[in-house]
């Protein structure tokens, strides 16, 4: 029931390189449903394929990489689709606790884990999140080690692609959407003034 209750999101991590995959990932609540995996195709199918996704779940939030997702993102937005852009290089949405967007959506991620969140049974997935190592910078932020530095550590390592694309549903908190009608009628009750007087005699 919490999950059925819970705001559904999507993680879009393109494919940076042709050999890449592109992933999607679903999460509702605690439950991350099986990613969509895409090997070889381009932005704009990646675009059109993600579109079918967001039509077929109606997600409360769709956040896309910025770095190698531009394309699919413009292309997205074209179609009418509100899509989220998340710098994996860029700010954390707390500063003074992590040194960047990607260490404090992976390290909401391990909490949601530890906090019974349940993952697919993925080998792949599972060896993607036990492989990068956390550390703390000289001012006490959290720093997770990228990709280079993992490819460079372990040689022949993959891209953590399913692992990213879980963690961009972590970049922001999200909220379920409501239902238009009952939108429409909680405005009007907001704007409404009413002249009821339960004294008056009709």
């Amino acid at each position: 029931d919490h999950v059925r209750l819970s705001p559904v999101v999507l993680g879009i991590d393109p494919a940076r390189f042709g050999d890449d995959r592109s992933v999607v990932f679903r999460r509702q609540g605690r439950q991350a449903f099986k990613p969509v995996v895409y090997r070889g195709i381009d932005n704009m199918e990646l675009a059109a394929r993600v579109a079918n996704l967001i039509e077929e779940h109606d997600p409360d939030a769709v956040f896309c990489d910025a770095g190698a997702g531009s394309g699919v993102i413009d292309r997205l937005r074209q179609l009418d689709y509100d899509v989220i852009e998340i710098p994996f290089g860029g700010k954390a949405t707390k500063p003074e606790q992590y040194i960047n967007r990607r260490s404090e959506m992976w390290w909401l991620m391990k909490q949601w884990i530890e906090e019974g969140g349940a993952i697919p049974n993925d080998v792949a997935l599972k060896q993607e999140l036990a492989t990068p190592i956390y550390w703390y910078d000289n001012v006490g932020r959290r720093v997770l080690e990228s990709k280079d530095q993992i490819k460079k550590r372990l040689q022949g390592a993959g891209s953590p692609d399913l692992a990213d694309a879980l963690a961009l549903t972590f970049a922001l908190p999200v909220a379920k959407k409501v239902p238009e009608d009952i939108y429409i009628k909680r405005r009007k009750a907001a704007t409404q003034k009413t002249d009821y007087d339960p004294y008056k005699v009709i």
